[in-house]
């Protein structure tokens, strides 16, 4: 079985625990805008892609897949995930299994606002939410919501355009400018409504990561939970694995009701003993390292589902381990690009 990673960047690791699982059986290939990309170097066979909004970028990830004979294709990158979706057929046709969530979930995880709502449709709480100025200024003065704040594109990535305000007067002037970055960044192709800037309640508290797993059929396997203990460049760095029969609550009914295909990686607030539903992404994320080493083997599980084993899918971790992430060099191309 091959398998083609999309949008590989820095996930190595993730190149790695395929290649275990894979053994003799099948290969992984890589894909990237640059042959720099860490990840590009664990793989046994990379190639250089246009970027994910460019008009041919469909069509080269087509012949890669003709040529490497790809049996499924796992993309690691959010922007990427609707171009896929929308693609499904044309990869079918050659022979390639795309794994990426219907358009309907991924439009709910990409808009931050359809989160919130989605959460709040299933019982899961969500931080209070608004997209007009007008009546965040209401809900905080007759105190509904108090200071500080958050004011962040409605579709965003990285934390940009994201700011933290503590006055009416910074507020507007944070809504003004989110408006305008967000118009005039990549993130401006996302957008499907003309109301683009979220500003929302700020939970104060830990954060957790939520791994949860569906079959290819959209049903709920499994979940993971984690308490983030240290983030860096807005990925956990260092977490340790839990066990929350609230959270687990939650994350079932999640999985269950948005019926996502293979990972869904979320992150939780939580305040005075309740969690909070920030966002999800339905790809593998960055704490998935965190979950693969407690023994929640989410990449064997897909490749489970792949040939046709999904009743063999059983995932089980430790909880109370403690994991961090330390950075490894790895041998690039030296040509200029």
């Amino acid at each position: 079985m091959n398998i083609l990673l999309t949008c590989a960047g820095r996930r190595k690791y993730l190149v790695d625990y395929f290649k275990t699982e894979l053994g003799n059986s099948g290969r992984v290939i890589g894909a990237d805008m640059t042959a720099s990309a860490p990840a590009l170097a664990g793989c046994d066979v990379y190639h250089l892609v246009p970027s994910v909004d460019a008009p041919n970028y469909i069509e080269a990830l087509l012949s890669i897949c003709k040529a490497e004979k790809v049996d499924a294709i796992v993309s690691l990158n959010d922007l990427e995930l609707p171009v896929l979706a929308s693609a499904k057929d044309k990869f079918t046709a050659v022979g390639t299994k795309v794994i990426v969530s219907e358009e309907k979930a991924i439009n709910i995880c990409g808009d931050k606002f359809e989160t919130c709502k989605f959460a709040e449709s299933i019982s899961v709480p969500a931080p209070k939410t608004f997209l007009s100025l007008n009546d965040a200024l209401i809900s905080l003065s007759d105190n509904t919501i108090s200071y500080p704040i958050i004011v962040k594109p409605r579709w965003g990535s990285a934390s940009i355009g994201l700011y933290v305000v503590n006055t009416d007067s910074e507020l507007r002037e944070a809504y003004a400018l989110c408006k305008r970055i967000l118009q005039g960044s990549f993130l401006s192709k996302l957008a499907t409504d003309e109301k683009v800037v979220l500003i929302q309640e700020f939970i104060r508290g830990p954060e957790f990561g939520v791994d949860i797993f569906n079959d290819l059929e959209g049903s709920c396997r499994g979940v993971v939970l984690k308490k983030k203990l240290a983030m860096r460049a807005g990925e956990t760095d260092k977490a340790i694995t839990i066990q929350s029969e609230k959270l687990k609550a939650y994350a079932d009914a999640i999985g269950d009701v948005l019926g996502h295909i293979g990972n869904l990686d979320c992150d939780f607030l939580e305040r005075d003993g309740e969690y909070y539903l920030l966002e999800m992404n339905p790809r593998f994320g960055g704490g998935y390292p965190f979950s693969h080493e407690a023994g929640a083997n989410l990449v064997k599980a897909l490749l489970q589902c792949l040939r046709g084993e999904s009743d063999q899918i059983s995932i089980n971790y430790k909880a109370d381990l403690t994991f961090a992430k330390c950075d490894v060099l790895v041998s690039v191309p030296s040509a200029v690009e």
